[in-house]
């Protein structure tokens, strides 16, 4: 099987700034410092996907990801290599996604190389109480791995379509320039969790694995009150679930990958490593894959 590895990230943090910053900006930083760091040039990048769902300004249209590959100069000549970009909104599964859509293409020949890019952002001047949402970015280069046992294994999605009202997010237009508000039911971390072993048993079985086999769960960062029960619900012990909401707050579409830098940060994974990754959105959906380090 032809693996694609994370070949280089960028992060934007949230709350590091004096003055706020939009999801253009936080895009961009992780994008750049992601571009930084890869030994791939710019030109390189076939395919760009941007999976961020809360925009400056509440943009909708054109895809925002056309403006990222601009501002980030891949490719913006017509002479020479061109790069395809799209936005693929899925909540919080969506970076998970944009992954699975790179992983596919590179697997099939179409292209050496991709990047995945999201960010969120609320830029009302007076934020409804239900839509502080944590501004953040963060960005993946991903290429085919050179080693064909280190990168993404295999993908799960389970979809609840029923409890897809548990979870919603509208720019009210009833306000000048629109006013982002959001509904998120009492019941959905509930919900969450009663999902969660069905698609972990999936993923372990399409890679044939035992959960001994796991070393580490990366979920996205629900809250300090869901990440206290999913061990246990997932049948892990606690020091394999990276817990890092107490410092790190639930992000959105950000929220997987920003756990998953901060894990390799603070613990740098040893080869032969195999990280379960977990992402929780709107739809109601539930995303797992694997990682092999």
């Amino acid at each position: 099987m032809i693996r694609c590895r994370i070949e280089s990230m960028g992060v934007s943090l949230p709350g590091r700034h004096l003055l706020p910053w939009g999801s253009m900006k936080h895009a961009l930083t992780a994008g750049r410092h992601c571009l930084s760091d890869s030994h791939y040039h710019r030109e390189d990048v076939q395919v760009l996907i941007n999976s961020g769902v809360h925009r400056d300004g509440h943009i909708c249209e054109p895809a925002m990801a056309v403006y990222l590959q601009h501002r980030l100069g891949i490719n913006i000549e017509f002479q020479g290599r061109r790069t395809l970009s799209f936005d693929l909104l899925n909540g919080g599964c969506g970076m998970l996604n944009a992954v699975q859509v790179l992983c596919s293409l590179m697997q099939s020949g179409e292209i050496q190389a991709g990047m995945a890019i999201s960010s969120e952002a609320n830029s009302d001047s007076r934020p409804d109480a239900s839509a502080l949402i944590p501004a953040s970015g963060v960005a993946l280069l991903l290429d085919i791995s050179p080693q064909r046992d280190i990168g993404f294994g295999d993908f799960s999605f389970h979809t609840r379509e029923e409890y897809a009202d548990l979870y919603s997010s509208i720019v009210d237009l009833q306000t000048r320039r629109g006013r982002l508000r959001m509904q998120r039911s009492a019941e959905l971390e509930q919900i969450y969790l009663s999902m969660a072993p069905g698609i972990v048993e999936e993923v372990l079985h399409k890679e044939n694995l035992c959960r001994d086999d796991i070393t580490r769960i990366i979920p996205a960062q629900i809250s300090p009150a869901f990440l206290s029960v999913l061990p246990a619900t997932i049948g892990f012990p606690q020091q394999k679930v990276a817990d890092f909401s107490k410092h790190l707050p639930d992000t959105l579409s950000t929220s997987l990958f920003l756990a998953f830098h901060r894990s390799a940060t603070l613990q740098p994974p040893n080869p032969g490593e195999k990280a379960l990754l977990l992402a929780f959105g709107s739809g109601v959906t539930v995303g797992a894959g694997m990682y092999y380090f």
